[in-house]
């Protein structure tokens, strides 16, 4: 359950106070709904992949879009279905797939969650997760609500990472490899995949009180730090 997101990796980024990531990436995501033409929200993407590749590497930063493309293909298939009376740009015979203002959109709309998506995700991948989380104090956040969003970014993607390899466990199982499956056996063999993963959620519970307890959750007296952030005049750099 300690699963970091932390990734060592080379860049100025990786020197900012986490404090000022903090300050720039919620001015980053509130600039993203403000009035902006479309060249503008995608230089906004541009720049946020190229952050991310100088940062992790081309390899890592393929991560978050390939979490992405299942959805962005569901928001290009309701492309038909929206804005149906205005300019049609793309039709067969007459019948408009898509106009010019439901293509409008879908970029907005792409542009506004690859640029969300791979911010916060390359803030948790350049930041220890124990700065995070002094970082959320010092801004005045209490040290139980500190404590629930560490736990949730390392117990979550711990799941599902034992989730995933329960599926390929299972698949690996199966006789039928590759073949194709009805909708009721679909369900049936989902079945075991679920039980497993329900088990293996109640098994670690005793690890997440245990880890709870190591932090002194549940106590009255004042909670007490080793490691602090240091306080400084120099725009929260190093």
């Amino acid at each position: 359950m300690t699963t970091n997101m932390f990734i060592a990796g080379k860049g100025w980024l990786y020197r900012f106070d986490p404090r000022a990531k903090i300050i720039g990436l919620l001015l980053l995501c509130i600039q993203l709904f403000l009035p902006m033409r479309q060249f503008g929200l995608w230089l906004t993407v541009v720049f946020s992949l190229s952050l991310t590749i100088r940062s992790v590497g081309f390899k890592q930063s393929l991560a978050p879009l390939k979490m992405m493309l299942p959805l962005l293909i569901i928001m290009t298939l309701f492309v038909p279905l929206t804005y149906r009376d205005g300019q049609a740009m793309i039709a067969i015979g007459s019948f408009t797939i898509a106009t010019k203002e439901s293509l409008l959109q879908l970029s907005r709309l792409a542009s506004r969650l690859i640029s969300i998506t791979y911010l916060c995700t390359l803030f948790f991948w350049t930041t220890e997760m124990s700065d995070i989380l002094l970082s959320f104090r010092w801004y005045g956040l209490g040290y139980r609500s500190s404590l629930v969003l560490t736990l949730s970014f390392r117990f979550i993607p711990f799941i599902a990472d034992a989730l995933k390899m329960i599926i390929d466990s299972h698949a690996l199982r199966e006789a039928n490899i590759g073949e194709k499956k009805n909708r009721k056996r679909r369900l049936a063999d989902a079945v075991p995949t679920v039980t497993s993963a329900l088990v293996f959620a109640l098994k670690a519970i005793p690890n997440l009180a245990m880890s709870l307890e190591h932090r002194g959750f549940g106590r009255s007296n004042r909670r007490t730090v080793y490691h602090v952030l240091p306080s400084s005049s120099s725009l929260f750099t190093h």
